[in-house]
């Protein structure tokens, strides 16, 4: 049997390559998808030499609708199809909603809503013409739930992103793509290292996250790769808290 094929955007680094990486050690080859195509494919070729799946990396503004179709199509020149999407790719400004510009909020809708929309639509039509099912991950967020002043554009973009994947997972369970979300707590990578490893903040993690620990990007690929599996057929529509029970502590 043909091994899948994963298309992840915004995984040249973090959370994203962490996915990338779970995914691959079980032998799904990768697809790279991100904003730098320098990173994207420097992170492919990384990712191949340490688990030796095929993997490329591609450039891709997913809130550009052109440019999703033509990522949807390299994909497919390249691979043959498409069985799992990961749409991980996101932004948060963190600018007050007093102060933030219209053109901020909009972006960042842009970006994290309807780049998923274009994202799982282009590759749904896709994964229904080779007839064999597949696998939709929406990367969302605590922030679906809970905000603050500085988080407006990100939490409403988020909870939206949770609404649209049950509505994807509505439209596509009967034809065998499950789609699923994934709302990831705190995660150390090394853009957040520089905060986490701080005194302060790592002393909140060890009162306020049960397991004691922060999350690494690998935590969230191994949520991800379960919902991926054979064995998640009949998940749909759900989406996990992988958090370390932070949100429990927190209600």
């Amino acid at each position: 049997m043909p091994a899948k094929v994963a298309l992840i955007t915004g995984a040249a680094r973090g959370i994203g390559f962490g996915i990338a990486t779970c995914l691959a050690h079980k032998g799904v080859q990768i697809v790279i998808a991100d904003m730098n195509g320098t990173a994207a494919r420097k992170s492919a070729k990384q990712l191949a030499a340490a688990t030796g799946v095929k993997t490329f990396g591609l450039a891709c503004d997913i809130s550009v609708r052109p440019q999703v179709e033509s990522l949807v199509r390299k994909t497919i020149k390249h691979f043959g199809r498409i069985d799992i999407l990961v749409n991980n790719a996101g932004i948060c400004p963190f600018v007050d909603i007093m102060e933030m510009s219209g053109e901020m909020f909009k972006k960042t809708i842009d970006v994290n809503l309807h780049g998923a929309f274009h994202c799982t639509q282009l590759v749904a039509k896709e994964m229904i013409r080779g007839g064999r099912g597949g696998r939709i991950i929406f990367i969302t967020s605590l922030a679906v739930n809970v905000s603050s002043a500085a988080q407006g554009d990100y939490a409403a973009s988020k909870a939206g992103l949770h609404m649209l994947m049950k509505s994807f997972a509505i439209a596509l369970g009967p034809k065998g793509i499950t789609c699923n979300g994934v709302a990831p707590g705190m995660i150390l990578t090394d853009m957040t290292r520089f905060h986490w490893e701080k005194p302060e903040p790592a002393a909140f993690v060890k009162q306020r996250v049960p397991v004691g620990r922060i999350g690494t990007p690998e935590d969230i690929g191994n949520a991800v790769a379960l919902l991926c599996s054979d064995e998640a057929a009949y998940i749909n529509g759900v989406g996990l808290i992988v958090d370390g029970g932070h949100q429990a502590v927190c209600a």
